[in-house]
């Protein structure tokens, strides 16, 4: 039984840009979202890909678009009009998609319970695209496992990345299939957090705040921000994605200048907050693309970029891993998709099997752990660890698996 949908707006970026959709929940104005008719954007061209094809879901999942408001692609960070400006002559913005589940049930926040308190914090860090045996193939993964605990049975629940990072923290992927300016109207975990008086924070590599009308730390929208990575040319790209970014995949959590102010540059603010001990309770970082594992260094090749991954982890622990363990804190690094070497993620997609590996608090060193789990039961770990209610989505199936059962 499928709900009722609202109206669906097709695709017309020059004939809306004098007569605006219905109204719905649309980003603010700033932070890397400019209105269409700005007569500053009239050389920029226009990149949009839907989320989904209606005919998929029916009306269980919906989207529709605002063809007014639109993202704008920074690839340099070069000054240019807007500030902005692109790698090649690629000068193009992105017009807003809306997406919603109708039928969403509502956050139950009377199933809120005092929670297990296994950690005193979770952080997590997240890697792009690798199938587990492609990532286990480095040496500096083995030895990462050494030093933690490897979950040898651990999936993503989608394909492309975009609706894995909506997974993390929302319990659905929403019906995405496609990779553009989505922004999801729906509840997150950050509402069961707020409605607890949980702090949280996410620190993304090269993330600017954006100084808007609302104030200096507004959440930055722009889909891509830095310098290129100077990588191998055939894979050189922006250092800094958005959509790697959970929180501003959700208007819910955009809209709300207070959340906005916890997104920070992380070279700017994290190690200041581990050192100190004011990393919040629940917190994401978010590795550059280098980092991540998504594109290779400048002296390898496509088939190594795992390694430049796992060398950036192996140092990040080092500098920050015992203040972390005696915080109490458990962190999770995993990969968002799992594709084979030649980058598909087609049928039959390695049954999505990705590489979690544990560290820091309640976890034995060079251990593994072959239980059944998905993005779901990270969500989960982080619901029962604090005791936070429910979203009523995938964070209630078990079967999802726990991360607060799979240590000590």
């Amino acid at each position: 039984m499928f709900c009722t949908s609202f109206a669906w707006a097709a695709f017309n970026f020059v004939a809306a840009v004098a007569a605006a959709p219905a109204p719905f929940t649309a980003p603010f104005v700033g932070g890397g979202v400019y209105q269409a008719s700005d007569p500053r954007l009239k050389d920029y061209a226009v990149a949009s890909t839907p989320p989904f094809s209606p005919s998929v879901y029916g009306d269980y999942y919906v989207w529709r678009v605002d063809n007014n408001t639109v993202g704008v692609s920074n690839a340099t960070a070069v000054e240019a009009p807007l500030g902005l400006t692109n790698y090649g002559s690629d000068n193009t913005v992105y017009p807003y998609f809306e997406i919603e589940k109708p039928c969403d049930k509502p956050v139950d926040f009377s199933s809120e319970y005092e929670g297990k308190g296994t950690f005193k914090k979770i952080l997590h860090i997240l890697f792009e695209n690798e199938v587990f045996s492609w990532t286990m193939s480095s040496p500096y993964w083995r030895v990462l496992a050494t030093r933690g605990k490897l979950l040898t049975n651990s999936h993503g629940v989608s394909h492309p990345s975009l609706p894995n990072y909506a997974a993390f923290i929302a319990g659905d992927t929403f019906g995405m299939a496609a990779e553009n300016f989505f922004n999801v109207k729906g509840s997150t975990i950050y509402d069961l957090l707020d409605h607890k008086g949980i702090d949280y924070a996410t620190y993304a590599e090269w993330y600017t705040p954006s100084n808007t009308s609302r104030g200096p730390c507004d959440c930055n929208q722009s889909p891509f921000m830095g310098p290129l990575d100077g990588s191998n040319p055939d894979w050189s790209s922006p250092v800094y994605r958005r959509l790697d970014v959970p929180a501003l995949l959700f208007s819910s959590y955009t809209t709300n200048y207070t959340r906005c102010s916890k997104i920070y540059n992380a070279t700017d603010k994290f190690a200041q907050d581990v050192n100190d001990g004011s990393l919040p309770p629940y917190s994401f970082y978010v590795p550059d693309m280098l980092h991540n594992g998504h594109d290779p260094a400048s002296d390898s090749d496509y088939l190594h970029q795992n390694d430049e991954a796992g060398r950036w982890l192996l140092s990040f622990l080092d500098l920050y891993l015992p203040a972390l363990q005696e915080q109490g804190t458990l962190v999770v690094a995993s990969f968002d998709e799992a594709t084979w070497t030649n980058d598909s993620d087609a049928v039959p997609n390695n049954n999505n099997s990705i590489v979690t590996m544990l560290f820091g608090s309640g976890v034995t060193p060079n251990t593994m752990d072959d239980t059944y789990i998905t993005h779901y039961g990270a969500l989960i770990g982080a619901i029962n660890n604090f005791g936070l209610g429910s979203l009523s989505r995938n964070d209630t199936n078990v079967t999802n698996g726990d991360l607060t059962n799979l240590v000590w």
